[in-house]
């Protein structure tokens, strides 16, 4: 029996697709641990310009942010961001405490924040004046455009991509650059950072450069869910940050 080459290539045509289904179907189905570190902080000014006890303590600033990781676990369905709980020596000092809140500071991330990609929301957690507020709200629209420049991250082939969007605390508009993977095919990323053709391995901030160290596929990998019984919508959330700021501005100007 033979077969014509029209045949030949709608066989090819539906093997690519099947296997492309198989493919596609055990990524839907793997749980990734993703672990980011402070690349690089990015200081406003430059650090000869500040006494010695404020060169001193920014350099400490900068060795400890070295310490600082952030933790995702992410399939395609779901995604869940935060801090990684440094381990503390039973001698740790209160400027310990104070070095990785300054640390934390230069990459501005929520506490933790959890998205659903089947729904296109986040649910996020910001601590404002010693208190944590919940969000939830839909994605941020970062208006991403992909370039044509890539480069290899852990041995992966990533695109850049570059977006903007508006930052509430600082009541700016800010740019970002990413590079994401496309042969990881999640939505994921640092903090609130989504939205790519694949999971994004890095960010370019206002403060810092964040990237991916790690990356491991684990069985029993869990996604935690926030707890969401009285989360703030964006709106209210807009009109928290409105009135903390005039509270603010009003202590100053007495």
């Amino acid at each position: 029996m033979t077969f014509s080459y029209m045949n030949y290539r709608a066989i090819k045509i539906v093997l690519s697709i099947f296997y492309l289904s198989i493919i596609t179907n055990l990524y839907a189905q793997t749980t990734y641990k993703v672990t980011y570190y402070i690349a690089e902080i990015k200081l406003q000014g430059s650090i000869d310009n500040l006494d010695e006890k404020g060169k001193h303590f920014t350099e400490q600033v900068i060795d400890y942010s070295k310490d600082v990781n952030y933790i995702l676990i992410a399939n395609q369905d779901a995604s869940y961001f935060e801090s990684e709980d440094i381990l503390r020596k039973e001698n740790n000092s209160p400027l310990e405490d104070i070095l990785l809140r300054m640390a934390k500071r230069f990459t501005s991330f929520n506490k933790n924040v959890y998205a659903n990609h089947k729904e296109d929301s986040i649910v996020f957690v910001r601590n404002l004046v010693n208190q944590d507020f919940t969000v939830k709200r839909d994605y941020f629209n970062f208006n991403w455009i992909l370039k044509e420049e890539t480069k290899k991250i852990l041995g992966f082939d990533a695109i850049k991509a570059e977006g903007n969007y508006f930052d509430l605390i600082i009541n700016k508009k800010l740019k970002v650059e990413a590079w994401f993977i496309p042969s990881i095919p999640l939505q994921s990323g640092p903090d609130v950072f989504m939205g790519l053709p694949g999971l994004i391995a890095e960010v370019n901030l206002n403060g810092a450069v964040v990237k991916i160290k790690d990356i491991v596929s684990e069985q029993g990998l869990v996604i935690k869910l926030p707890n969401i019984t009285k989360p703030l919508t964006q709106k209210e959330y807009e009109s928290l940050i409105e009135n903390l700021t005039k509270k603010i501005k009003d202590y100053a100007d007495n």
